[in-house]
């Protein structure tokens, strides 16, 4: 089936909260984009084992596709030419490059919601920093009813925010192909681009090229 509403939010970050609870352990990112706000749900928690993420960032991500999103407005767009794909899409790493991290441990700097705080807090050093999200976007149904985690309404944003392909027979109706997440912060005063990717150890990456199901063994 694949994802139904996969897309690109440009906005600006305004703060961050995370869930570290066993419950909905996500890191959640209150983002201005115009006149909508909008919270960014991030899995930093698998719930098949092994639970840990794959992280991967590249702090001085070189790619086409910058140039084709660094003067959108902003607000969230859906185009073929503005998506993502881990395997396909030549993003400068593959699988093993990607680190193995625990979402919640003691000690400074060690687990995943401290490495995603260490680049929100780059993205909120000046006015002129955007950040990029590849994802799906939701919507609540209830106007009036305020977000959960931030207050605002209506409450919208973004999830998804990894790899959707290769997935596990539980989440298969997701995987599709050129619909993976991530997230791209641009220093317009350097003109340098973050990458920050994520997956799940669980996904394949050997997968169909229309489908995004993984290719069966043998």
């Amino acid at each position: 089936m694949s994802l139904q509403s996969y897309g690109l939010l440009k906005c600006k970050v305004i703060s961050t909260k995370e869930e570290r609870g066993l419950n909905r352990p996500h890191y959640n990112i209150h983002a201005r984009a115009g006149t909508e706000q909008y919270r960014i749900s991030i899995n930093i928690k698998s719930d098949t084992s092994p639970s840990e993420l794959l992280f991967y960032t590249i702090e001085d991500f070189q790619h086409d596709i910058t140039s084709k999103i660094s003067d959108l407005p902003y607000g969230f767009f859906v185009s073929q030419d503005v998506s993502i794909d881990y395997i396909r899409g030549e993003m400068g790493f593959e699988r093993a490059d990607m680190n193995k991290i625990i979402c919640d441990r003691p000690g400074p700097n060690n687990d995943l919601n401290e490495k995603l705080t260490h680049y929100m807090n780059q993205a909120t050093v000046s006015e002129d920093i955007d950040m990029y999200v590849f994802g799906s976007k939701w919507k609540s149904n209830n106007y009036c009813k305020p977000d959960r985690i931030f207050g605002f309404h209506p409450s919208m944003g973004m999830h998804d925010i990894h790899m959707n392909q290769g997935n596990t027979k539980h989440w298969k109706n997701d995987d599709g192909v050129w619909q993976d997440g991530c997230i791209l912060i641009h220093f317009p005063s350097k003109d340098e681009w973050v990458g920050i990717f994520l997956a799940f150890q669980s996904q394949s990456w050997n997968n169909d090229d229309c489908t995004g199901h993984a290719k069966k063994k043998g």
